[in-house]
């Protein structure tokens, strides 16, 4: 009798801890199952947000008439608020885009000169420090901008107007000149959307150059505007796009899969319409054409 007793319990216990672990199974499939649907159903609410959260533009002049004078895509800006950079002579901004002027300078003695002279328009709300590697940026705030954009920031929130910055690319071939072969990585090493963004109101991740490439333009937007945010996280963040980026030739179709793909992880975009000139001297075809199917084309979204 005690052996078979023992026996008993043996097939018992054997019994049990299968059921047990049964129900784990049961309870960690369950959890899984869950887990995944929550995440999808997060995934899908961002997507959902993204879409419709209203993108906020921005406009250089060249581009601005043109784009007010089509219906369809001036219609797609109405109310957006986008900041628009203004041309020293002034030019009309439709009404209804509730616009936001301001004017773009390239160097950090610009930026005094034009508030300490008060030669800035009334209608000026903002100043953007547009710093590059180029004959008008100072090299010494080429190599070390981080100061420069701190005392300008200073400088400009002290006389009650927004600061933006859009730091490009290039900046990488004098700050890193090894790094010239990998220049968004090396960027993204460099921090330097960190430094443009820690005392802005708003910063342009000047990523235009690979929007054909959807793929590396979103990897390089997420990562820069990350460390934008991680630095100041009430910055505003806007990505590059252009119609024609330093001379590459784009269809409304890169434009539109660049946004497309990154449209949940920044508050809008530069919708750059190159013209020619000392500023851009590589763009070769000035296409607000494909600015203006850009914006019908969201407008039927």
């Amino acid at each position: 009798m005690r052996e078979g007793g023992r026996a008993s319990i043996r097939v018992v216990t054997r019994q049990s801890i299968l059921a047990i672990a049964a129900t784990i199974r049961v309870l960690l499939v369950a959890t899984i199952v869950t887990f995944g649907g929550m995440m999808s159903a997060a995934s899908t609410d961002r997507a959902h947000a993204a879409a419709a959260k209203p993108i906020r533009w921005l406009f250089h002049w060249p581009g601005v008439a043109a784009i007010a004078t089509d219906p369809e895509a001036s219609h797609v800006v109405e109310n957006t608020r986008p900041f628009v950079i203004m041309r020293s002579n002034g030019f009309l901004i439709p009404s209804n885009w509730n616009a936001i002027p301001i004017v773009s300078f390239q160097s950090f003695s610009a930026i005094t000169n034009a508030l300490e002279r008060s030669t800035l328009a009334p209608a000026v709300k903002g100043i953007m420090y547009d710093y590059e590697k180029w004959r008008f940026t100072p090299e010494e705030e080429q190599r070390n901008p981080a100061g420069y954009v701190e005392r300008a920031a200073d400088l400009v929130h002290a006389h009650g107007l927004l600061f933006l910055t859009a730091p490009a690319v290039n900046l990488v071939t004098i700050q890193a000149p090894e790094g010239r072969n990998q220049l968004l990585d090396t960027y993204l090493r460099l921090g330097i959307a960190a430094d443009a963004a820690r005392y802005a109101d708003v910063i342009d991740i000047q990523a235009q150059r690979a929007e054909a490439n959807t793929e590396v333009y979103a990897n390089f937007v997420r990562q820069a505007a990350g460390q934008a945010r991680q630095a100041n996280p009430k910055v505003l963040v806007f990505a590059g796009v252009s119609t024609n980026p330093i001379g590459q030739h784009v269809t409304a179709d890169d434009i539109l899969r660049a946004i497309s793909a990154t449209r949940d992880i920044v508050d809008g975009y530069w919708l750059n319409i190159p013209a020619k000139s000392e500023y851009s001297p590589l763009t070769t075809d000035y296409r607000p054409d494909i600015a203006i199917e850009v914006l019908r084309r969201l407008g039927e979204r």
